[in-house]
């Protein structure tokens, strides 16, 4: 069961003093912040790299005792992190690496389509929308942490969610976005 968000502020406030604080912290947020920034970056190393640089970030900053939400509080470091490395690369590199996935890491081939597809459905959704999708369902935050992180009204982040999700289903069933 996942730790809640609670556990995991109290965790991010002793991941200094305590070694065991710090790999549950990352035991329990590697993989939804993997996620959000696999999401962002479309490439595997680069994505562990962004996950990597915001643990350090993390570790880095002198105060974490006004951190509320820890699960909010690292998968907008992550994000931010994602998309500074995205202003980084240019278009033809991000190109290669979307492309250039190896057949070794293609377990089953059905789920690896279905995957592609899902991802390149969300690909083609609107960035504040592909956002907001990617940190609801990969990074398990609720609507109002969503709106705080993005800076949006509340009724914004649902409106856009749903009309995401309705496009997404639209381009999953053959339709045209």
């Amino acid at each position: 069961m996942p730790a809640d968000k609670n556990q995991l502020t109290q965790w991010l406030h002793e991941m200094k003093q305590s070694r065991e604080a710090f790999a549950a912290l990352y035991a329990e947020m590697s993989r939804p912040m993997y996620t959000v920034a696999c999401r962002i970056l479309h490439n595997r190393a680069d994505a562990e790299d962004a996950v990597q640089e915001a643990f350090m970030k993390l570790l880095r900053r002198e105060r974490t005792d006004d951190i509320e939400n820890g699960r909010a509080y690292l998968l907008q470091t992550v994000r931010n992190e994602a998309l500074m490395m995205t202003r980084k690369r240019s278009h033809e590199e991000l190109q290669e690496d979307v492309q250039g996935t190896d057949e070794n890491d293609r377990p089953d081939n059905f789920a690896w389509e279905n995957e592609m597809m899902i991802a390149e459905a969300i690909e083609h959704l609107k960035p504040e929308e592909r956002d907001i999708v990617t940190l609801h369902v990969n990074g398990d935050l609720t609507f109002e942490e969503i709106a705080k992180i993005m800076d949006m009204s509340l009724p914004a982040v649902y409106r856009k969610y749903r009309k995401a999700l309705d496009r997404l289903r639209k381009m999953m069933r053959g339709g045209s976005l």
